[in-house]
């Protein structure tokens, strides 16, 4: 016999191919239930992070509006603190330029004290040139009377 003439006929093979799609499609063809499993954990992941995402929006909300709350409570504090300073420098400045006029009057006083003061020096300076230019001239005339006489008596000359 001839090996060939020994072939075994299995029938049709169409079930065997069926059943070995089946096991091929149980154990390694996966497909339908990773996409399954993809999509429901996409579903509960976009779930769970809009959660965070509502929870996390919510947060900087609440943070913002304290931000903007707090600042508008430091803008008035600020006017009033500026007010304040406004104020008080106002009340300076008056001073400042009050104390600056009396000032200015007390140098123009000053000023008009040294002036006086000065044209009383020259007219008391001049006055005593003008005795000190009487006496010296006085004293030349008695010195010139007294030579004169002298000389007369005496007979010198000169």
């Amino acid at each position: 016999m001839n090996p060939k003439d020994k072939r075994v006929n299995f029938g049709s093979m169409e079930p065997l191919i069926r059943d070995i799609g089946t096991v091929y499609e149980f154990y390694f063809d996966q497909n339908t239930f990773i996409e399954s499993e993809i999509k429901t954990f996409l579903k509960e992941f976009e779930t769970k992070r809009g959660d965070r995402d509502l929870y996390s929006l919510s947060q900087q909300t609440i943070n913002a509006n304290n931000t903007i709350a707090n600042i508008n409570r430091s803008i008035h504090h600020s006017n009033q603190f500026l007010e304040n300073i406004n104020n008080n420098l106002n009340q300076i400045n008056s001073k400042i330029s009050t104390q600056v006029e009396n000032e200015s009057i007390h140098q123009e006083q000053r000023n008009n004290d040294r002036l006086n003061k000065f044209e009383l020096e020259l007219v008391e300076k001049k006055s005593i040139e003008d005795s000190f230019n009487q006496r010296k001239s006085q004293i030349e005339n008695d010195f010139n009377e007294k030579a004169s006489t002298l000389r007369d008596k005496y007979q010198i000359v000169l």
